[in-house]
């Protein structure tokens, strides 16, 4: 019988035959005959990463083989393919877990699932809604991005767990995408905003001012309209679904909540000790201690007796093999670096930029550079390497920094994969949200963001002043 194209794209010969020959494409694109190592880098990662977008393979196994691809391949040693276990993200997302997972065995999770649905979110819009101004409101009192996402993606996973969702199912993934938007987009607002922080700090020395009121006025209106983009490409992607759910779990919210009784020791316990972790992730600078892994011993004492909360069989509830995913993904970036990957694509993508003298264009290819340049570097380190090149074509262009600063900045804050944010791969780890789901809600909002950034640079920074 004839197999029809339809049948074979929703094959996995089909995610195999396609990630192979866009690997060969993209490796063709970047040849360079003097890097033969930085060629065969360019396959194995662009094929590893359609592999995960295709989802012909576990995203564990996937993960682990593109590791020893660089180690057999002579691309990288196995110190530096498996460097991801000595950063902090591996042991963050494995704490965060822990404290997911504490917080439903408690029955906190559930009680904050139930107010939040019965009370704030009876339709997918309004806990969309809620899910912005809950970020908008901590993340002005939080100086962090990952910690305010860790809480968001704690409170989602409740959620979707109240609400019978399967893992992987469109309306869990709708739910996860919406509390990551909700506490990524607001969090951006704000100058503690790990990115916004670093490129400001880079560029000080050549005359750019900042301060705390100045950055949220000037991004502010962006990151809402932002947040309205998103928000809407979610709701035609998931909420028909969502709603069905949330209706049909609104009928006996109220009474299950109330069946909850008070608050019991335990959870207290729990929201002491949940309290605690990120307390001593915000007061680095008091203790000395560095945040992520004040956070992590934090957690890990509720093994001990002091709380008796977690024991051994907690543990089977965390999942693993995001982990090594977590791991695994991190390598693709810290690998490019001595292969001068970043610097060639930075070398080819910075002249387009020079070329151009309208503000508004500019802006967006700053955008778009932002965007490129972060699935190869941190947006960390893309801030600090090249802030300072962005601020020198600004110059150039006889236009104003910030402007284009903010869009290069806005680029790094995109993703489609989420091996590109430390951030993602927390979302990444509830393990409700499938790689597939947040390709195409995360590919659509970077792209139909874009004009937002042109409309900054050609009507709204000027009328400010900047």
């Amino acid at each position: 019988m004839a197999v029809t194209f339809c049948e074979m794209r929703n094959s996995k010969y089909f995610g195999w035959i396609a990630s192979f020959l866009i690997a060969l494409a993209m490796m063709s694109i970047f040849y360079d005959p003097a890097v033969p190592k930085a060629n065969l880098y360019w396959f194995g990662t662009v094929m590893a990463v359609c592999m995960f977008a295709f989802d012909v393979l576990p995203t564990f196994i996937t993960a682990v083989l593109l590791l020893m691809f660089y180690i057999i391949m002579d691309i990288a040693s196995p110190g530096m393919a498996f460097v991801g276990w000595t950063k902090p993200v591996p042991w963050l997302c494995m704490c965060g877990m822990m404290i997911g997972a504490l917080m439903d065995k408690s029955k906190i999770s559930m009680r904050i699932a139930l107010f939040t649905i019965s009370r704030i979110g009876r339709t997918p819009v309004r806990l969309y809604a809620a899910f912005y101004i809950a970020g908008m409101v901590l993340g002005a009192i939080i100086p962090d991005t990952l910690t305010v996402i860790i809480i968001f993606m704690a409170i989602a996973s409740s959620i979707c767990r109240s609400l019978e969702l399967p893992p992987l199912s469109k309306p869990a993934g709708t739910i996860i995408l919406g509390a990551f938007i909700g506490a990524q987009v607001a969090c951006a607002s704000y100058l503690p905003d790990n990115v916004g922080i670093v490129a400001l700090e880079t560029v000080k020395d050549i005359g750019v001012s900042y301060s705390w009121i100045s950055y949220f006025m000037e991004n502010a209106l962006f990151q809402f309209l932002h947040a309205i983009v998103a928000f809407t490409i979610l709701h035609f992607f998931g909420s028909r679904e969502l709603a069905e759910h949330i209706s049909r779990f609104r009928l006996c919210a109220e009474q299950d909540l109330k069946d909850l009784g008070p608050v019991s020791r335990t959870e207290y316990k729990t929201l002491a000790l949940s309290v605690l972790a990120l307390a001593a992730f915000m007061t680095e600078s008091i203790h000395g201690i560095p945040g992520y892994y004040a956070f992590c011993t934090v957690v890990l004492l509720g093994f001990t007796p002091v709380f008796k909360l977690l024991d051994g069989d907690d543990l089977k509830r965390i999942n693993f093999p995001i982990l090594f995913f977590i791991a695994g993904c991190m390598a693709i970036g810290i690998v490019a670096v001595p292969l001068g990957i970043p610097d060639k694509v930075v070398a080819m993508l910075m002249p387009v930029l020079q070329t151009l003298d309208n503000n508004a264009v500019a802006s967006m290819a700053a955008y778009w550079l932002g965007f490129f340049v972060n699935m190869l570097l941190t947006p960390v380190a893309a801030a600090t390497a090249l802030s300072i090149p962005v601020a020198e074509v600004a110059t150039n262009l006889g236009v104003s920094i910030k402007p284009l600063l903010y869009s290069f900045l806005y680029g790094l804050n995109q993703f489609v994969l989420p091996y590109e944010l430390g951030q993602a791969l927390v979302m990444l780890a509830t393990g409700f949200v499938r790689i597939r789901h947040i390709i195409i809600v995360m590919g659509l909002r970077t792209l139909l963001v874009t004009p937002l950034v042109g409309a900054m640079a050609a009507f709204i920074w000027p009328a400010m002043g900047i």
